[in-house]
């Protein structure tokens, strides 16, 4: 309602794709800048490793488990 009656009606609907097209535009950048720096950083071997870590974990306990 509101941005009927400050935009007006005639200009809503491409205010509106330009506000999504902004948003979107932001967004890709956003998750680019994300996959750049888990890249430069090596968090996938960082995940990899605390995957690998926790289920090592998981196994001593059954160990231990199993040998009580």
């Amino acid at each position: 309602m509101v941005g009927i009656l400050v935009i007006g009606p005639d200009q809503l609907p491409g205010f509106i794709k330009s506000v999504i097209k902004t948003f979107t535009r932001f967004q890709n950048k956003f998750f680019e800048f994300r996959s750049s720096v888990e890249r430069d950083i090596g968090a996938e071997d960082l995940k990899q490793d605390i995957f690998n870590e926790l289920k090592m974990e998981e196994f001593k306990k059954e160990e231990d488990g199993q040998s009580k």
